[in-house]
């Protein structure tokens, strides 16, 4: 899988153009390393607007941002470039053309061998074959990449079953993939209706840095950048900061958490056993390193639910200092052996689903 990157997507018509230059270069100090634009929402009459967002674009590319330029077949017309005229794209500043409404195989597969090193970007949200025949037609593979759709309305965006099942077609050939969140603060974007843009449903309502979370800890998804804009600093700066390869849970901790039930929820390589349980996430390497410590009994409780992360106690024995986070709602555990330690925060409930077996994983707190 190719390295994770994060970017954001500019409507430069929709501001004045130096508050979307400005909201490149404090993206691209952060670490952000890709820009999306779009032009099928640009009408032809809109000339000005169109001078602007290749102004944008043109910026872009000179911070050194990878710029990906959302294209309809008519989108040539507008941009007043002839079909095959790859290197008047480059000159804009375009690193990246995404095909919306897509040609046919056999001529984007030719347009990836452009001289002009001009890449192509096809729509991965409509679960159909396109990147299977492209790939019949012998493209330049590292031009070739896949990216979702964004969904302004709400309830319209991607079921999360069937964005899995789009992935597959690109991550069986080990193909470049890229989605959306959707920032809370930002009101640009393609629709009048609904600021945020995310790809999935699931993810609308969740802070900006858990939506990401969720595409990069899919290990579908290598790319992940804010549909609308313009994203707060806050935000850009919690999306940035997400660890994009180990899983961190954030949980709030119980009030009489002691420090070494702290020590072990700190431990910097929980993973999930490969033979896993059917109702808690069992972290066991813990035991051995902890062993010495002591962790006593200190409540009665013996019904947890979904997230909440519990430490085995020395009623558990050999078991002792192992960090278990529970799966099932009303799960009941005999013996008192459970200390319960903190809950998973329930934006993140949602990212224990991609807790694998074997996978490593941290707590933040």
């Amino acid at each position: 899988m190719q390295k994770k990157k994060v970017g954001i997507t500019i409507y430069p018509e929709q501001a004045p153009l130096n508050e979307t230059l400005d909201y490149l270069e404090r993206a691209k100090k952060l670490g952000y390393e890709l820009v999306f634009v779009s032009f099928v929402h640009l009408k032809k009459e809109q000339q000005k607007e169109l001078e602007m967002t290749i102004q944008a674009t043109k910026y872009a590319s000179k911070l050194g941002y990878y710029v990906i330029a959302d294209v309809a077949p008519s989108s040539f017309e507008l941009l007043n470039v002839p079909k095959n005229n790859y290197e008047k794209i480059k000159a804009m500043g375009i690193s990246c053309l995404r095909f919306d409404l897509p040609l046919t195989a056999m001529e984007l597969a030719f347009i990836s061998h452009n001289e002009y090193g001009v890449d192509i970007q096809i729509n991965m949200s409509s679960n159909d074959h396109l990147i299977d025949t492209i790939l019949d037609y012998q493209p330049a593979r590292t031009r070739i990449s896949g990216c979702h759709n964004f969904y302004p309305q709400k309830n319209t965006a991607l079921p999360l079953a069937f964005f899995h099942d789009c992935n597959q077609k690109f991550v069986k050939h080990n193909i470049e993939t890229a989605a959306f969140i959707g920032s809370h603060f930002g009101n640009q974007g393609v629709a009048s209706v609904n600021k945020e843009l995310p790809t999935l449903e699931a993810t609308r309502n969740l802070p900006c840095s858990t939506q990401a979370k969720l595409l990069f800890y899919s290990n579908e998804i290598n790319n992940v950048m804010f549909g609308n804009a313009f994203a707060s600093q806050e935000e850009l700066e919690e999306v940035v900061e997400i660890n994009r390869d180990t899983i961190a849970l954030k949980v709030i901790l119980e009030n009489d958490i002691t420090q070494e039930e702290k020590t072990i929820l700190n431990f910097p390589q929980h993973f999930s056993r490969g033979d896993i349980a059917e109702f808690f996430i069992r972290s066991v390497y813990s035991r051995i390193v902890f062993k010495d410590f002591k962790v006593t009994p200190k409540n009665k409780q013996s019904i947890f639910n979904r997230g909440d992360v519990v430490i085995m106690n020395e009623n558990g024995n050999s078991y002792k200092g192992e960090a278990h986070i529970i799966l099932k709602d009303n799960f009941e555990i005999e013996n008192n052996q459970y200390n319960l330690v903190g809950k998973i925060d329930p934006n993140e409930i949602i990212l224990l689903d991609y807790v694998k077996p074997w996978a490593v994983f941290k707590f933040e707190f």
